[in-house]
Formats: structure tokens, C-alpha cells, sequence
């Protein structure tokens, strides 16, 4: 929806970007449209009534309107490149009249290259959402639509020092912090489990360094370190003191901050050209993780790998696979020990081709594979497939109009008997770029 651009100059310095992203400094994008949503809460079919033993449905369907503007801006130097987009999305359901859902997506880039042996790469990303795939973009801690103004926010900074010929240090910093709107007593009457805010509230920090070592002119090999802290912040409970369901015993309950850790990742990989068009890079280590207010460690496998294929004019495919531990939106009930986070494999595809000089189709799967780790015989290594597919089809009338189609699908098989579900989305609108 939004083409970054940047202004053509002799010797500018535009890593990343193509000949149309150097048209013009800045572009701008209004989408407008209509769309039915089965299942726009994500709730199983039937749900648990307000009397014990009953039960009411809980996907609820709707009608709607979406619209969505959004701006970016390039300014590129002979050695520095400043990238920034925001993004605005408004979705109106008929099923909720007089409410709307709101979410707000901005990035900005700064590439400088200092010589011609230190470049250095600043990024910030701030989002406000409430779906699952916008407030996480690759390994999802909840999918589950979330209400409420919802944050999440990224800052980056990265560095690369050329030794010799042959060998490089790549060294990064990253900063990201979620907050969620939802905290103990939002509702009436007060929850008896804990808020999103409890639960999914965090800062994570990681540092990497790594050395790079060109084995071949296509060839890089790589040996890095990475560290990772998680700080959790609500002060709320996720597991509420209380009887244990299981023996009625007083048992203590656990605070967030019961979940922090420190995370140490081992690993060796390599970034492949196999061609200007085809591209491929792995990360294959270990991760060892402390739960230090919690006396829990654990050692588990790190991968991380991508293949990205150019090949034809505006038409790519790119598949990836990650594999790591993550936090989750499950806690654990009274009675049990901590649901400490969870280990996910997430794989993705994705394609867009260019069909006829007017019409362009796009694809993208994603499906992960979780189980979760601690929360006793209830919890412990129970899994949780989620599934996403959403296609997309454009007509462009002119290079400024185009009108579009789409189907997106998502689904979660949980062993957990209370959140399985099922989500088909159909649109059709029209866009404006210019």
C-alpha cells in the first residue's frame, strides 16, 4: 500500500531501494474498503454462558468499512539515506455502531556510510493496534484480536566495521517495549483472570556481534553472539493467589515480573548470492535461557533463515523459518506453576507477481507451531498450531488507480479447550497512489 520513493542524484547513497523508489522524495496512499468479517473477535464458536453448564456463540460476524491513508518520505545524500512512513488504518463493523478500531503504524531509516569501511543503520517502529499479525510481524505472542490502543515499539541500532578483505564485525543493539491497554479491573465485574497488560507487558532488549568472513565473492560465513534481556512490568498478578482447584490449599500466586529472563544464543550461519536475483541467509546456534525469579532454565535450538528470489520485474517470492522461544498470552490458573513462555517454529511464504502490465497478484502463508513451557500437567507441552493465508488482487486502471480484492484466513487448533477458532475476512476497494 505505501512505495517509498527517494530523489535521483549523482552518487546518492540508497541502500535497499529500487529505480521507482527513486522517482520522487515522498508519495502518498488513501484505501478505502468494504469488507465481511466472520469472526472478528476470535472466539471459538460457542463460548461458556453467564449460567454454569450453558453455552452461547461466541463468533460474531459483520459488515464494515475500511479506510486507510498513509505518507512516506525518502531524502537520500551522497552518503546518508532518511527513510520515514506512516501508516492509518480505520475499520467500522455494522455489528458495533458507534465504535471503530484504529490502528497506526510508523517507521523511520537512517543509513549512513561514513566511509567506505563503517556504515551504521538507525531504525525506529512504533505501532498501535489491536490484530495479532500488526502488533507482531513475525513470531506471535497472542493470536488473538486484542482490544484496546495496544503498543508496541521498536528501536534499532546497528553497526559495520570492515577489517580487511576478508573480514567484517557486525555489532546491534534493539529495544522493544509492549504495553496493552487492558489491566486488572478494566471490566465489570472485575476479571478473575489476569489482564493482557499482566500478561504480555514487556521490555525486551538483545545485543549481537558477530564476525563475518567473505569465504567466497558470494559467500559470507558467520559466528555471532547474541544476548537477550526480558523484563516484564506490570506489577498485576497473572496466576491470582487463592485455593488450589486441585487439593483447596491456600497457594500463593505469581506477579509478571515471575517470567523475566536472560537469554545467551550460540550460532554459526551464512549469507549466500547466488545470484543478483536469488539470495538466501541461516542462522543455525543454541539458546540457553534463565528464568531467574522463577529457578527455571532451559537449553533449547535457534534458526533463523530466509531465501529471497527476484525473478522477474516487480515479481518476487521469499520463504523463511524461525525457530526460538517467545512470550505467550497464556499464564496458567491458580493451583499451578508459571507458564513461563513458549517455543515457536514459524514458517512463511511469500509471492507477488506481476500477471499483465495492470494486474498484480500477492500471496502470504504463515503458519507456527508452539508448545508451552511450564504451568504443570494442564499446560506444560501442550501445543498450538496458528495458520494465516491472505491473498490479494489489484487491477490498475492508471498508474495512480487501482482496484483491489482479497480473502484472508486465519485459524488456531489449540489443545487448550477455550480458544480454538476460525477467521474468514472478504474485501473489495479501490486505491489511490500518488
Amino acid at each position: 500500500m505505501v512505495a517509498f520513493s527517494a530523489a535521483v542524484a549523482h552518487a546518492q547513497y540508497a541502500p535497499g531501494l529500487t529505480p521507482q523508489e527513486q522517482a520522487k522524495p515522498w508519495s502518498v496512499a488513501a484505501t478505502i474498503r468494504g469488507f465481511y468479517d466472520d469472526n472478528y473477535l476470535t472466539l471459538p464458536k460457542t463460548i461458556p454462558g453467564t449460567t454454569p453448564g450453558t453455552f452461547v456463540n461466541g463468533a460474531r460476524s459483520s459488515y464494515g468499512i475500511e479506510a486507510s491513508p498513509s505518507v512516506a518520505y525518502n531524502h537520500s545524500m551522497a552518503d546518508t539515506l532518511i527513510s520515514a512512513s506512516y501508516v492509518y488504518d480505520m475499520q467500522w463493523y455494522q455489528d458495533r455502531e458507534g465504535t471503530v478500531d484504529q490502528s497506526h503504524q510508523f517507521n523511520a531509516r537512517m543509513d549512513h556510510e561514513f566511509t567506505e569501511r563503517y556504515k551504521m543503520s538507525v531504525g525506529e517502529s512504533f505501532v498501535i493496534a489491536q490484530e495479532p499479525t500488526v502488533v507482531d510481524t513475525t513470531v506471535i505472542s497472542t493470536p488473538l484480536r486484542v482490544a484496546g490502543n495496544n503498543i508496541h515499539n521498536t528501536a534499532t541500532i546497528d553497526g559495520t566495521a570492515v577489517l580487511n578483505k576478508m573480514f567484517d564485525v557486525h555489532a546491534g543493539y534493539a529495544n522493544s517495549l509492549y504495553a496493552y491497554q487492558q489491566n486488572a479491573g478494566d471490566e465489570s465485574p472485575a476479571r478473575s483472570y489476569p489482564s493482557y497488560s499482566a500478561i504480555l507487558d514487556r521490555i525486551d532488549q538483545t545485543a549481537t556481534v558477530d564476525l563475518r568472513w567473505k569465504v567466497l565473492p558470494e559467500t559470507t560465513g558467520v559466528l555471532g553472539y547474541q544476548y537477550e534481556y526480558v523484563n516484564y512490568t506490570s506489577p498485576e498478578y497473572v496466576i491470582y493467589p487463592g485455593k488450589s482447584e486441585f487439593t483447596g490449599a491456600f497457594v500463593p500466586g505469581y506477579l509478571a515480573n515471575a517470567r523475566n529472563s536472560e537469554s545467551d544464543f550460540v550460532y554459526v550461519g551464512a549469507d549466500q548470492s547466488f545470484s543478483p536475483k536469488l539470495n538466501a541467509s541461516i542462522r543455525l546456534g543454541a539458546q540457553y535461557i534463565d528464568y531467574f525469579n522463577d529457578g527455571m532454565t532451559a537449553l533449547s535450538p535457534y534458526a533463523d533463515a530466509s531465501l529471497t528470489y527476484q525473478y522477474m520485474p516487480q515479481s518476487s517470492a521469499q520463504v523463511g523459518v524461525k525457530h526460538i522461544r517467545n512470550a505467550t498470552d497464556v499464564a496458567g490458573i491458580t493451583g499451578t506453576s508459571l507458564v513461563l513462555d513458549e517455543e515457536s517454529t514459524s514458517a512463511y511464504v511469500s509471492v507477488t507477481h506481476k500477471v499483465t502490465s495492470k494486474f498484480t497478484a500477492s500471496m502470504m502463508a504463515q503458519a507456527q507451531f508452539s508448545s508451552f513451557d511450564g504451568g504443570g500437567a494442564i499446560y506444560d507441552g501442550k501445543e498450538e498450531n496458528f495458520y494465516i493465508l491472505n491473498l490479494d488482487f489489484a487491477y490498475h486502471f492508471t498508474p495512480w488507480l487501482a482496484g483491489d480484492a482479497g480473502y484472508n484466513y486465519s485459524k488456531l487448533n489449540s489443545d487448550l479447550s477455550d480458544r480454538s477458532y476460525a477467521r474468514d475476512v472478504v474485501y473489495i476497494g479501490i486505491r489511490a497512489t500518488y
